[in-house]
């Protein structure tokens, strides 16, 4: 008997990842460092500080814990700071494209999103979409070329004093509850923080 052949590809497999704790975010790959250098303009963004909790059989959202309950932690939260839209994104390589877990998770989120009925929309976002100006580029191979926290943390206190002062950093420590409803709610003015 000859063994037949399937046409199933590999699995995507992740390399090591090396978290990056900076800017008061703790980033999982350079990519999605690159995504927020790429976004902190124009959006505000809250990086897996929200959790969706789901029953595993019906991918529906829930506030409750118990056997057979799992989580799913989106990338970010983004807001545009002037049109108000929001997003939960999620950051992965091209090669992740198509994975099940990415349809799996895209349901999970958007179950959650009308189940609390926000106004955010559901959005991947694969490496190759993130394109940098060359200011970026910039900013993005400064942070790859450092090599020590102390000065990867100076380096980022000098970026930020570039920008102006009046407007809230959103790389900072700890948002306020005022940034964080606006990214979550949309409802009040981030420069009022």
């Amino acid at each position: 008997m000859i063994p037949q052949k399937t046409s199933q590809r590999p699995a995507f497999r992740y390399g090591k990842s090396h978290k990056i704790v900076h800017w008061g975010c703790c980033f999982d790959s350079l990519l999605e460092l690159k995504y927020a250098i790429s976004i902190r303009e124009e959006y505000a963004l809250m990086r897996s500080r929200l959790h969706i909790y789901y029953d595993q059989r019906t991918l529906m959202p829930t506030d409750y814990l118990r056997t057979g309950i799992k989580h799913y932690t989106p990338d970010f939260l983004i807001r545009h700071k002037t049109s108000n839209e929001a997003f939960l994104v999620e950051i992965k390589p091209r090669a992740f494209e198509r994975e099940p877990q990415l349809d799996l998770r895209k349901q999970v989120a958007e179950n959650f999103i009308r189940w609390k009925n926000y106004d955010w929309k559901y959005k991947v976002i694969f490496n190759d979409e993130i394109v940098l100006s060359e200011h970026e580029l910039q900013v993005f191979e400064d942070c790859c070329r450092l090599k020590s926290k102390s000065s990867f943390k100076l380096w980022l206190q000098q970026e930020n004093a570039r920008y102006d002062r009046s407007a809230p950093s959103f790389f900072k420590q700890n948002l306020t509850n005022k940034q964080i409803a606006f990214i979550m709610f949309g409802k009040i003015d981030p420069r009022a923080a």
